[in-house]
């Protein structure tokens, strides 16, 4: 990641948001995770998820997420120096158990096996047990872009989620990611939640004092409401209708039950239990291309099937046909050379916690001191 500055130190601002240089950023997250025990490699492993889901615009799922994930490992929900091993494998597959790591690091550490073993095999699947939240879902399947592989991850965590018809949480949102390569447009990244809205962007809502569509979620009542402060009260997110729903079992049986994790209410509310193992699971799978055709071909043929997508006639209101991964690229390069966005109450949490942990701050966070 290169790093942006300007003459006003990557600062540009309303009242709400301060462009931060990318590298800035991640030294910063780099060294807070290192402040609270993990090894160099890890803590530059799990700050790089943030700081690319920054990048990517997936501000949900970002440094907000980086005062919550210090919280488990200082309080000890979450190991800083776990030994993430394979239990059971054969050519193809592999059960891995996290020990408790942070669940970037163990997700990290799946896909590249699942990539190994395709390598050999065509087809790669590892399972993760004893895992904890990872963060953006695209980032682990796009490791498996650079080699030619389709990427697929899933994963599921505490059960934020009502079930089709349910007006209490009973299932996680469970979300997927798939990645696919191609030829010279971006790459096809899907990163989605199976709930109307991620729990992450409700939580951004609250962070930033707005209110949210109703249709996302509903009270500990089992009403619709407009109020992100709701969720955490005992809400639930409700999901993207029966097909949403369905497919959360889906990720719930691959990756909990298949991989014997922890699944549904067995799962702690990570970002309010840190002091509790997560337990859960996820699921990460590589395709190897090249066992199935010429991997440029497949990317030329890639780059056909979006042109032909991308030359549909439009909507009235609609610009021009997306996709997926496709807004999230855009967004990263122009923040990649102006700074990545942040809002100014997600700074003062990050500069409130490294004055915790005795981490300087960049000069970039200054103009979000109160």
């Amino acid at each position: 990641m290169a790093p942006t500055a300007s003459s006003r130190e990557g600062i540009e601002a309303d009242e709400q948001v301060l462009r931060i240089p990318v590298e800035e950023l991640a030294v910063f997250t780099r060294a807070a995770f290192e402040r609270c025990g993990l090894t160099g490699e890890d803590a530059s492993a799990v700050a790089d998820t943030l700081v690319q889901a920054e990048l990517r615009g997936t501000y949900s799922h970002g440094v907000i997420r980086l005062p919550f994930l210090v919280a488990r490992v200082r309080k000890g929900g979450a190991n800083p120096r776990p030994n993430v091993r394979v239990v059971t494998e054969d050519l193809s597959t592999a059960v891995v158990d996290g020990d408790r790591a942070l669940g970037q690091i163990t997700a990290i550490r799946c896909m590249r096996i699942a990539m190994e073993k395709a390598r050999h095999t065509g087809l790669g699947c590892a399972v993760a047990r004893n895992s904890d939240f990872i963060g953006a879902g695209a980032y682990y399947p796009m490791m498996a872009l650079a080699a030619d592989m389709i990427g697929v991850g899933w994963t599921n965590s505490f059960p934020g989620m009502a079930p089709w018809g349910g007006r209490t949480n009973k299932i996680c949102n469970n979300p997927l990611a798939v990645a696919v390569p191609t030829l010279r447009r971006t790459p096809i990244v899907l990163d989605m939640a199976m709930s109307v809205a991620a729990g992450g962007r409700v939580r951004l809502a609250a962070k930033k004092g707005e209110k949210i569509p109703t249709g996302w979620i509903v009270n500990k009542d089992g009403k619709n409401t407009d109020d992100p402060n709701d969720l955490p009260q005992g809400g639930a997110l409700l999901p993207l209708g029966y097909k949403g729903y369905g497919l959360a079992i889906i990720g719930e049986v691959l990756s909990g039950v298949l991989s014997g994790a922890k699944i549904l209410d067995e799962i702690p509310m990570w970002f309010s239990n840190p002091e509790s193992p997560v337990g859960n699971g996820h699921f990460h799978m590589a395709i190897d291309i090249s066992r199935f055709c010429e991997p440029a071909a497949f990317k030329a043929r890639m780059d056909q099937l979006v042109e032909i997508l991308k030359g549909t006639p439009l909507m009235e209101g609609f610009q021009e046909i997306l996709v997926p991964g496709e807004p999230e690229a855009r967004k990263a390069a122009e923040q990649g050379v102006h700074g990545v966005q942040v809002q100014v109450p997600v700074l003062r949490d990050l500069i409130a916690l490294g004055a915790e942990l005795g981490v300087s701050t960049p000069r970039s966070f200054s103009g979000a001191r109160a």
